[in-house]
């Protein structure tokens, strides 16, 4: 009689542990690349929703002061790559901040450049209160999503410099201009303690630095210096509104496009 054997011999098992691993291994690959792909969407859109955020601020305007609405709101400060945070420390998060731009409500607004105008309502970013002189208004902090970098056009190094958006007192145009240095409102306020009409003349000196330009952010979302995949976020010349605000793909070409490629 024939003796029937069950069971499998050691070369089917390994075959079939074998098989099963490549698969296990090529669905966790393309899991994981579906899971950065959709992070590095999620942390360039959020960046691109962040700056149209402020716009929508700017335009809706506010006043502050003592109660008799003394001074009015008339934009926002973003700056980047500030030496120090909120607290006096070292800025290691390497937070980006968003300040109210306030200035006199009956001042002698002039004519000119929105630079000019800024200076004749005393500009600041800092307001005195009590004793002490604080940021003028509620302060907004922000990190990029899941380790994003956001770099400058010609290195892998952290985006250096602000942007102002303001609003023009009369026709109530927005206006954007740019700097390549950050404004240091942390260090001004919290390390060297200025007061507030020192503040306002640092910082009208520091709007000479400013001009209308295309503004453009280099976001690499792996986070990796050797990434050579770089998404261009740009606030375009003197943009007015929130659609000023562009995400450039990787694969523009064009003339105005990507300026974010590898040097």
């Amino acid at each position: 009689m024939k003796k029937w054997r069950s069971g499998f011999t050691l070369i089917e098992v390994s075959l079939f542990l074998a098989v099963t691993g490549l698969l296990f291994v090529g669905i966790a690959l393309g899991t994981q690349n579906s899971i950065n792909q959709q992070r590095s969407y999620d942390s360039i859109q959020n960046f691109a929703e962040f700056l149209k955020s402020v716009y929508s601020e700017v335009s809706n305007p506010q006043s502050v002061g003592d109660g008799r609405s003394d001074r009015a709101i008339y934009g926002k400060l973003i700056t980047f790559d500030e030496e120090y945070d909120l607290s006096g420390n070292k800025n290691d998060r390497k937070l980006i901040f968003v300040y109210d731009v306030i200035g006199d409500v009956k001042g002698n607004a002039g004519a000119g450049e929105i630079k000019t105008i800024l200076k004749g309502l005393r500009a600041n970013v800092a307001i005195k209160n009590g004793t002490e002189t604080l940021p003028a208004g509620i302060v907004e902090s922000y990190v990029p999503r899941w380790q994003a970098e956001i770099e400058n056009v010609g290195d892998d190094n952290q985006y250096h410099g602000s942007v102002l958006i303001v609003r023009h007192p009369r026709s109530g145009t927005i206006n954007t201009l740019a700097s390549d240095s950050p404004v240091e409102v942390n260090t001004w306020i919290y390390v060297e303690r200025r007061d507030e009409s020192s503040i306002e003349k640092l910082f009208a000196g520091q709007l000479d630095s400013f001009f209308e330009r295309d503004v453009d952010f280099c976001i690499n979302s792996s986070g990796r210096e050797s990434s050579d995949k770089r998404t261009d976020i740009r606030i375009v010349n003197n943009a007015h509104n929130a659609s000023g605000v562009e995400i450039i793909g990787l694969d523009d070409n064009s003339p105005n496009g990507n300026r974010c490629r590898k040097w």
